[in-house]
């Protein structure tokens, strides 16, 4: 598994969150400082998956790759 950093930010409450490849290889998770402590888990946990299924290596549509996350039995 890379190195992976994790972040709070301030975002509009509609971004749970979101991951940064680095120039290192390694990944920075990005989580919404406004969110609950609850759903932070449940997205740092879908941002570890896309990590772990290489999603950021993938040459397809991101909105693909979400589908794929929220609509199989890959643990998203």
């Amino acid at each position: 598994m890379p190195d992976i950093n994790t972040i709070y930010a301030d975002m509009p409450e509609t971004i749970k969150s979101f991951v940064v490849c680095n120039p290192d290889l390694s990944y920075t998770i990005v989580l919404n400082s406004k969110m609950s402590y609850e759903q932070n888990l449940i997205s740092y946990a879908h941002e570890i998956a896309h990590i772990k299924n290489n999603d950021y290596d993938k040459k397809c549509d991101v909105d693909v790759l979400e589908y794929t996350a929220h609509h199989t039995n890959l643990n998203y």
